[in-house]
């Protein structure tokens, strides 16, 4: 039974996880529409400074929802 529940987290937190840092990076290429900009891995190639202060704003935002993922990953398994 344990396996089993163990798996159904795991599955949950396999799809919250990618499917926030879509929604995030969703929310970061509707922010800077129409403007330029490129992102090679972590880096962003820009001369605008809306669209570098919107990728650090989302950056950010990235890691505050990696962090609280892993707090609550550790808070659920914790308690099962």
């Amino acid at each position: 039974m344990n396996v089993a529940i163990f798996a159904v987290i795991a599955v949950v937190f396999f799809i919250l996880g990618l499917g926030g840092m879509m929604y995030i990076d969703h929310k970061f290429a509707l922010s800077v529409d129409g403007r330029d900009y490129a992102i090679e891995g972590r880096k962003l190639k820009s001369d605008d400074p809306y669209v570098r202060r919107q990728f650090r704003k989302f950056f950010a935002l990235r890691v505050a929802y990696s962090v609280f993922l892993l707090a609550l990953l550790i808070l659920v398994t914790a308690n099962v």
